[in-house]
């Protein structure tokens, strides 16, 4: 964690923030220091800029590619292979804390929220116009709070980090239980989400983001009431939100910060060439590789993770409403069925022999529009953070929270029949029958974009679903995987923090 706390407020050009303790009472001209930084708007506006960049690091972002493997690695629905030693130890649950996927995930969190406690510490008093203010206030408070739920829903009990201090007295610090890390990011969203706009510019979050997160954490703590009220007004005006007719739009370049996003993480062709840097640096590019990892081979893929016979049954299990395949499961896989395309040609003709049959996952990949994956060129298409579908399913949860089944259908049917895709739901209307459909959507409309375990954890079914995975690789599991090791390092450095349960 000392590493983490001597990290400042970096933007491409690497503005640094150090304390002068023991140091030469002099200033440097040419060396930006928290004496000198926080003059002026456009110093806030960097700083506040700095804040997104932990979100899509390659090496530990939790919308970047190792973060995300990080988070889809551990459920039911994805096998990955052999190559990336800690993803694959997190996904046969043999990790331990040292474990490079978690740790990376961990210090990301703090140095984000020490970015954020900066800029809450620093506003205050500053002779900027009130507007402006305001608007620093909100984004710094909704990413502060983003990053404590995402903290907590990770790692359970962490030092709940409130200041910017670099005073080394500061660096010891206990863990806080989970609730506590939950209610300061409940906190923060709430006062965010008064501050905010309802519309703003792109890549920015809106009152409508800081709502949708604040009804996702109530959720994930069983406070339907809570959950309903922030998130049903939502669906209606002044907010704008709807699902897109054509599911596909929510993956590609062509059609990001559309209708149903909420909050995107955006990848860029700006900046330099260097993919595996911090994304900061002066030759850092915007770019992701999330699509090369998953893609075959035959069209110069990395071919890191497929998806697990259990979730293909899942996604075959139900005909369209024009008797094919659901919508979604053909825009998230692609294998060899009639018709199929893969990098803009016939599947047949792009794989050998061996590839032709596997399914290979296509969901945020370039496959539609360009004819192979190079690793060097990057790919630009948004990471969806949080979509309109999931606000839209989690109102369904809250019915069936509140004993309401029939109203959670009527959630439910609006992702059945997307752009025509299922017939309306024609089941039993008893709350155990319509939770399990729901649990199915879910499964269905969220492949590949790390929910699927969270999920499940809530539920109580994770054992349950792994075992019925692969037995071989549960054999493994332990409650301790539950959530992940605090890292070996920070208990070293920190020793007032405590290793989590079983670790």
């Amino acid at each position: 964690m000392m590493n983490t706390f001597k990290l400042a407020i970096v933007y491409f050009a690497a503005v640094v923030l150090s304390s002068c303790q023991g140091r030469l009472d002099l200033t440097n001209p040419n060396k930006v220091t928290s004496e000198t930084f926080w003059k002026s708007e456009k110093d806030f506006k960097q700083a506040i800029t700095s804040c997104y960049t932990p979100l899509k690091n390659w090496n530990g972002g939790y919308y970047g590619t190792r973060g995300l493997m990080a988070r889809i690695s551990r459920a039911d629905d994805i096998e990955f292979r052999n190559d990336i030693n800690e993803i694959y130890a997190m996904h046969r649950f043999t990790n331990d804390p040292n474990n490079a996927g978690a740790n990376n995930m961990f210090y990301q969190f703090y140095n984000a929220i020490y970015r954020a406690n900066s800029i809450l510490d620093n506003i205050e008093g500053k002779q900027f116009s009130a507007e402006f203010v305001k608007s620093i206030r909100a984004e710094a408070l909704f990413i502060r709070g983003l990053y404590f739920f995402m903290l907590a829903k990770e790692f359970g009990d962490a030092p709940l980090r409130l200041t910017a201090s670099q005073d080394p007295a500061t660096f010891m610090l206990a863990k806080s239980p989970q609730a506590d890390i939950y209610a300061q990011a409940e906190k923060d969203f709430k006062e965010a989400a008064v501050l905010l706009p309802v519309a703003n510019k792109i890549g920015k979050p809106t009152s409508g983001t800081a709502y949708a997160y604040l009804g996702k954490l109530y959720v994930y703590n069983e406070r339907w009431k809570d959950a309903k009220e922030v998130l049903a007004p939502l669906t209606k005006a002044p907010y704008t939100y709807r699902l897109v007719d054509d599911y596909a739009w929510n993956f590609d370049e062509a059609h990001e910060n559309n209708a149903e996003s909420i909050f995107e993480i955006l990848y860029e062709p700006v900046g330099g060439t260097d993919q595996w840097d911090n994304g900061e640096g002066a030759n850092s590019a915007q770019t992701t590789t999330i699509a090369v990892e998953y893609a075959a081979g035959s069209v110069k893929g990395w071919f890191e993770a497929w998806p697990t016979k259990k979730m293909m049954d899942i996604f075959l299990q139900e005909k369209s409403a024009s008797g094919g395949f659901d919508y979604r499961a053909t825009t998230a896989i692609a294998w060899d069925y009639p018709g199929c395309m893969y990098y803009m040609k016939p599947i047949r003709e792009v794989l050998n022999a061996t590839e032709i049959k596997s399914y290979w996952i296509i969901k945020n990949s370039n496959s539609r529009t360009r004819t192979e994956e190079a690793g060097d060129i990057g790919s630009y298409i948004n990471e969806r953070a949080m979509r309109f579908a999931d606000v839209v399913l989690l109102l369904a949860e809250c019915e069936l929270g509140l004993n309401n089944p029939a109203g959670a259908v009527t959630y439910i049917d609006q992702i059945r029949t997307r752009g025509g895709n299922l017939l309306p739901y024609t089941g039993a209307k008893d709350a155990v029958t319509v939770k399990k459909e729901l649990m199915h959507q879910r499964a269905i409309e969220f492949f590949k974009e790390g929910e699927r375990f969270y999920d499940l954890r809530r539920w109580g079914l994770l054992e349950q679903e792994l075992k019925a995975q692969d037995p071989t690789r549960f054999a493994n599991f332990n409650k301790r995987h539950y959530y992940l090791p605090i890292p070996a390092k920070e208990i070293q450095t920190n020793t007032l923090c405590k290793q989590n349960t079983g670790w």
